[in-house]
């Protein structure tokens, strides 16, 4: 046998999974499973093969072929957010699991297989071009000015107290469709940064380790505050439905429920409710609701209605659901809603980053409240009109 050819059979890593599903979980299993799959050939360089196929006649007996450029892509593959996920949320789904280690006869051959199968084309969510600013948007003004940052990101200047929400500005560890509109060493300063909770498209550790020096305070649930106290940042957390004030914007905690993390059997520690919050910001000019992420609570539809939502739109379980961010919508139905959560990543098989405006604009009242804004351009606030 040619040594090289041997030397790569010996790297790679090739193993069928065989796994029996519990027929009622079947068809949600499947899609988990497809998102699964396309998401590890997609995002990471040492996955060759991830190929799910059924028994035809006994779809429950799933097997799947995998093939890993060495076992350090295999380690790798283990620690992904997405592999994570699929693992956590099909937990209960699965009657039975076989893991049977295999070697590629041809290796070469086998990669150059699996590169020649087309992918279907996926639909990806895809922001206007990024609107650049500087510190020219931090200064003090009559109005209260919103820009969408990216991801769940908003800044907001309410005459001169300048704030973030979980800016995502550096660091993410997925693929981003765009540059940010201002780079974090171009702020001058900020009265506050809220963050959400600490999923790490939210909780940007490089982003606030930079954003450091020129904010005052960052605000949080109790636990993430905890978190932030450990980097060293001057932080303060808060219970839900706590109320605090960052000069003249007064800010509440809104409840939310994104506890996905107790899914995985390998977590540290129990998160609980109140580790995830939204925030409600009263300004000089309107209230604003930042959602946060969150499923659908019965606590979302019975707000005084604001007069902005940072809207996620995500058709993903562990958010609103399209169906409940219909629902959001309509309890509140002049309120204009600015799209959050979208565009921003590139990862076609994630629901969580790829929502369609248009789609939405065809399901929700008064389409013309949907606003898209690209990174970095201005919205500003209005109050509603009261009846």
């Amino acid at each position: 046998m040619n040594n090289t050819l041997h030397a790569q059979q010996q790297e790679m890593m090739v193993r069928i999974s065989e796994i029996e599903i519990h027929p009622q979980h079947l068809e949600e299993y499947k899609i988990i499973l497809k998102e699964e799959a396309e998401a590890s050939v997609r995002l990471e360089k040492g996955v060759i093969a991830i190929f799910p196929m059924f028994q035809k006649d006994n779809p429950t007996q799933v097997r799947i072929l995998e093939m890993y450029k060495d076992q350090e892509a295999y380690q790798s593959h283990l620690k992904t957010e997405h592999f994570l996920k699929y693992k956590t949320t099909t937990l209960h789904m699965v009657k039975a699991l076989k893991l049977v280690d295999m070697d590629a006869l041809d290796p070469d051959a086998a990669v150059q297989i699996f590169k020649k199968v087309p992918a279907n084309k996926k639909y990806q969510a895809t922001p206007p071009a990024p609107k650049p600013f500087g510190a020219e948007a931090f200064q003090k003004s009559d109005k209260t000015v919103i820009r969408w940052m990216g991801n769940g990101g908003f800044f907001i200047n309410s005459r001169g107290t300048t704030l973030m929400v979980d800016p995502l500005l550096k660091g993410f560890d997925m693929p981003v469709l765009f540059n940010s509109p201002i780079e974090p060493k171009d702020i001058p300063h900020l009265d506050a940064v809220l963050i959400t909770h600490s999923d790490n498209d939210h909780y940007s550790i490089p982003t606030l380790k930079e954003l450091s020096p020129v904010t005052k305070i960052f605000h949080s649930t109790v636990y993430v505050d905890s978190l932030m106290k450990n980097e060293g940042f001057r932080s303060k957390g808060h219970r839900i439905g706590d109320q605090f004030k960052v000069r003249q914007v007064k800010v509440r905690l809104t409840p939310a429920d994104h506890d996905w993390q107790n899914q995985n059997p390998t977590r540290t520690r129990n998160f609980l409710k109140e580790d995830f919050a939204g925030f409600l910001l009263d300004t000089p000019d309107g209230t604003i609701w930042a959602q946060g992420d969150s499923r659908l609570m019965q606590e979302h539809l019975n707000l005084p209605a604001p007069d902005a939502i940072f809207f996620d739109f995500s058709d993903n379980e562990w958010h609103f659901t399209l169906e409940g961010a219909l629902k959001i919508a309509n309890a509140y139905p002049d309120t204009p809603l600015l799209l959050s959560h979208w565009g921003t990543i590139d990862a076609p098989d994630f629901t969580p980053f790829n929502a369609d405006p248009e789609k939405l604009k065809r399901l929700v009242k008064n389409p013309e409240r949907v606003i898209v804004l690209a990174p970095g351009e201005e919205y500003t606030l209005k109050p509603l009109k009261k009846p």
